[in-house]
């Protein structure tokens, strides 16, 4: 190849060189160009969505009572609630500790109670002198209202008809349906009851909402129901505590949220499984009545963690053949009241297993104190049998509480069953 040839060809690589680099650089400012423009336009459409997200929160809010628009800010941006009464039907210590969160929170609280002269202590002394005495009802330093006490019925029927008052059922279980019915006819349609009684109706083998329901004879009542890990005392102590309360209509258990939470001390949740929270609250008391006959035994922390935690599961299979969930019993209303009630001294349910073992009866420990792991014990094992489900502690509480086996012969039974797999399903054989 000559001088020139080999001149030309190095010109026309050359060229090609120059022509290469300048498509390169054009091809990256376009790149960059079109990584500007996607991350302006992305940054655009979140502009677009958030503006969508605003608009869609201020119709629903439209749409929502003050209470539950409050509830879908912050803490430090919720209002104030307003004001409203509240009547507590029954001044044991649950009831007066319901009547304290309500009285806290600066709402009007009536409390009722059949006696005379507890009522006339309560509204001339302050202080409720059958139980938690030690506890001022209108504590210095909180800007609410006096607890007021009432023992009539016709200062109920008044109460009754004050706009928008809600009532606090906080009877014991079995007592629950049969002061309802024989008040149902001052009890107004609209108003909105909460059900306190942790227990299942031994009469009619009914989850309480249904015995009250029946006993009001209408089914539109609205109806809530509050339950969790939650003593009396410690509540009028201030110590903090939550509970949850449920209803098939979510804004009635919020109404009763926002009535009794208070930043302090006392944090309630919200539930739409009515069913779960009521098993749950009911169905561990007969449990708690095994772990206390477990101390009275004189055994130690090994077989009481070991039957805790093997009568959880017990308590979220029946709980979820009975119509509740799962999530539910995982929560407050389920394993919350469970380990509370099994823990400690305080708990009724427990010292009632003590004594039991000890050799008292039923009869006499009862009239000490109310304990609803007693009657609960019996519809639970009715409600194992019409499930087909083991649940070999529910029965095994049950048998020792009417004395059909011995101690001996229930550790024998229980520690004797088949050797299965922990996480198995072995409590749904049938029995």
């Amino acid at each position: 190849m000559g001088i020139a040839d080999r001149t030309g060809a190095g010109k026309v690589s050359r060229d090609n060189d120059a022509g290469t680099t300048t498509w390169l650089m054009w091809a990256g400012m376009a790149a960059v160009s079109f990584a500007s423009g996607l991350a302006y336009a992305t940054y655009l459409l979140r502009l677009r969505d958030r503006e969508r997200l605003r608009q869609a929160c201020s119709r629903i809010q439209k749409h929502l009572v003050p209470g539950q628009r409050v509830s879908l800010g912050p803490l430090h941006m919720r209002k104030p609630q307003k004001k409203q009464t509240v009547v507590v039907v029954g001044a044991g210590s649950y009831g007066t500790a319901m009547a304290y969160a309500a009285a806290v929170n600066g709402h009007k609280v009536l409390l009722y109670m059949r006696d005379a002269e507890q009522c006339k202590s309560i509204n001339e002394k302050g202080y409720n002198p059958k139980y938690l005495s030690q506890y001022p009802l209108n504590p210095s330093g909180h800007d609410n209202p006096a607890i007021r006490g009432i023992c009539t019925t016709d200062e109920l029927a008044q109460a009754m008809k004050v706009t928008n008052v809600v009532v606090i059922l906080a009877l014991p279980c079995q007592l629950t349906p049969v002061w309802v019915e024989q008040h149902n006819t001052i009890i107004p349609e609209n108003t909105l009851l909460c059900s306190t009684a942790k227990g299942l109706y031994l009469p009619t083998k009914q989850l309480i909402g249904h015995a009250i329901l029946d006993s009001l004879n209408r089914a539109s009542q609205p109806i809530c129901f509050l339950s969790g890990p939650s003593f009396a005392e410690e509540i009028m102590r201030g110590y903090p505590t939550a509970v949850v309360v449920a209803s098939d209509q979510l804004y009635l258990a919020v109404q009763v949220q926002k009535l009794l939470s208070n930043a302090s001390s006392f944090r309630v949740y919200t539930s739409q499984d009515p069913i779960g929270v009521q098993l749950g609250g009911a169905l561990k008391n007969p449990l708690a009545v095994g772990a206390g006959m477990i101390a009275g035994m004189g055994f130690g922390s090994n077989t009481l963690s070991a039957c805790v935690t093997r009568a959880s599961r017990e308590l979220c299979d029946l709980c979820v053949a009975m119509g509740g969930r799962p999530e539910t019993v995982d929560g407050l209303s389920g394993i919350g009241d469970l380990m509370l009630t099994c823990f400690s001294s305080q708990s009724r349910n427990q010292r009632c297993g003590q004594r039991l073992m000890k050799g008292e009866g039923v009869k006499d420990i009862e009239k000490d104190f109310t304990v609803e792991g007693v009657a609960t014990a019996d519809v639970a094992v009715a409600y194992a049998d019409m499930c087909g489900l083991a649940c070999p502690i529910f029965r095994t509480v049950h048998a020792l509480i009417h004395k059909l086996i011995s101690p001996e012969e229930a550790i024998r039974d229980l520690m004797g069953r088949p050797l299965n797999l922990e996480a198995s399903r072995a409590n749904l054989e049938a029995k």
